[in-house]
């Protein structure tokens, strides 16, 4: 007998199907991407295949709704070219212009040939007078006919393509002005290239001997707040709810007057402004944004930043909101309808450079500003209508009660609003400037601390008085049952006001 070996059938062969990056569902490779490309990246994945580019152009519309405006002439065609796509401008929602504003670091030669006077009204200019086509020869051509003629056109015909172009954005209710990209959005320009662009429109640098400008200099620019308010007051394009300045605008007395007859300013609901030591009571940039919101008798949400920078050597009291919010009678601005009320000072990063001396471990901390602003008296007068409150690093004075007392009755008005949902008011626990200790010798003089920007253990207040605050101020957030937080760095004085009762 002969066995033979049965035959077994072959195993069938395992098919490997590799599936490529086009068989994935678009929808899903655009999600990919989108976390590690730029918008640039996006558009050029749109146009790379087919099949990206229904749902590339849906993911830009969704999440681009921003729209920058530089005034170079490759920008502006840009504008024109993307508010002529139906689909990319029926979602666009803002507009930013762009400018780097910081004259000072600009101009800083012509700067110091004159007053300041001179140079914070309209000196600084970085539109074109007439809109760019990107054809220089025509430009410089149309340009010459403009200042040749006996009157300057105004904005509204000079720019006359911008606003047919920005007439085809119907969701258009926001716009704003910025030294630099806010986020993501169409049409961005980096911040290199406005500062250079910037520094291309600074006027020339005059000799000592020649101080004044000279007489019947034909104007070939326009400055920033010009573009701003023509836009703003534009009545073909879309009411605009909502204004955020980043930075303050020099501009000139005839275009603050301008304010004071444009009715769509009330329909301003939202203002954001951030000022610094530059705004100063009655200064053009004061003018500016004071006429602005006295203009918004609408407004719901107001939020004032305040950025110190390199002028500031005694800024241990500010008094540039309270004269924002004061007429020049002194009566204090009313909004009806003010629902949320924000106000930021500046919060130093965690380092060694301020150290609170105590029995704990040395704690880094920043002295909070310090607005001469009755601040009881401006909740009492929206009691009925505030919901949210915010206050960073802010402490309040007046010319009878020092900072302490004002908190006091801050904390009272609160607790009287009707409608108040959320209030934060973060007051950082402060102490001496590390460079104003001396092991020696211990803390030094009133004189020394008061230069120094970071060191709050004293104050002084209006009549002249000098008071160390560091121990006032413990008490009071003992007083009102606050404990610092859990880092031992901030006092939040919104624990000790009762809300939604």
């Amino acid at each position: 007998m002969v066995f033979r070996d049965l035959k077994r059938a072959p195993r069938p062969r395992l098919i490997i199907k590799i599936t490529g990056i086009l068989d994935l569902p678009a929808e899903l490779l655009v999600q990919i991407f989108a976390n590690d490309l730029s918008t640039l990246d996006i558009l050029r994945l749109r146009v790379s295949h087919s099949s990206f580019t229904p749902v590339c152009t849906s993911w830009l519309a969704e999440h681009l709704t921003r729209l920058y405006i530089h005034p170079n002439a490759v920008s502006m065609k840009r504008v024109l070219e993307i508010c002529a796509h139906p689909l990319f401008a029926a979602e666009v929602q803002e507009i930013v212009l762009l400018g780097d504003v910081r004259w000072t670091n600009i101009d800083r030669k012509t700067r110091k040939h004159m007053t300041g006077d001179e140079w914070v009204s309209g000196k600084f200019r970085p539109w074109p007078l007439v809109f760019p086509t990107g054809r220089p020869e025509e430009d410089r051509a149309r340009s010459a006919a403009a200042e040749a003629s006996a009157v300057v056109p105004v904005f509204g015909e000079a720019y006359a393509p911008l606003i047919q172009a920005l007439e085809k954005l119907p969701k258009l209710r926001m716009i704003s002005h910025a030294g630099s990209g806010l986020g993501p959005g169409w049409n961005q320009t980096k911040q290199n290239a406005i500062w250079t662009f910037a520094r291309r429109q600074r006027e020339p640098v005059q000799s000592e001997n020649k101080t004044k400008p000279k007489p019947n200099v034909r104007i070939r620019t326009r400055a920033d707040a010009e573009v701003l308010i023509g836009l703003l007051s534009c009545p073909a394009l879309p009411v605009f709810t909502e204004l955020v300045l980043k930075n303050g605008l020099p501009t000139s007395a005839g275009q603050l007057q301008m304010l004071s007859t444009t009715e769509r300013l009330a329909n301003l609901e939202t203002m954001e402004l951030h000022s610094d030591s530059f705004w100063a009571p009655s200064t053009n940039r004061h003018t500016f944004a004071h006429n602005l919101l006295a203009n918004a008798t609408r407004l719901q949400h107001l939020k004032l930043v305040y950025t110190p920078n390199s002028y500031i050597k005694n800024a241990q009291r500010d008094n540039s909101f309270a004269a924002l919010l004061h007429t020049s009678s002194g009566d204090m601005l009313h909004w009806p309808a003010l629902k949320s009320f924000v106000v930021l000072s500046p919060q130093l990063p965690d380092t060694d450079r301020n150290v609170y001396r105590g029995p704990a471990p040395p704690i880094p901390s920043s002295r909070p500003l310090c607005h001469s602003l009755d601040i009881a008296g401006f909740v009492k007068a929206h009691a009925n209508t505030l919901e949210i409150v915010e206050l960073r690093n802010s402490l309040f004075c007046s010319a009878r009660e020092r900072p302490t007392a004002c908190l006091h009755e801050g904390v009272k008005a609160l607790n009287a609003c009707e409608k108040l949902r959320e209030v934060t008011w973060t007051v950082s626990k402060f102490g001496h400037h590390k460079e104003c200790l001396d092991n020696r010798r211990g803390s030094s003089s009133f004189n020394s601390c008061a230069r120094r920007f970071d060191c709050g253990v004293y104050y002084r207040d209006m009549a002249g008085y000098v008071v160390e605050m560091a121990g006032e101020m413990e008490g009071a957030a003992h007083t009102l049952g606050v404990d610092l937080d859990e880092k031992g760095r901030v006092w939040d004085f919104g624990d000790a006001v009762r809300v939604g009762l």
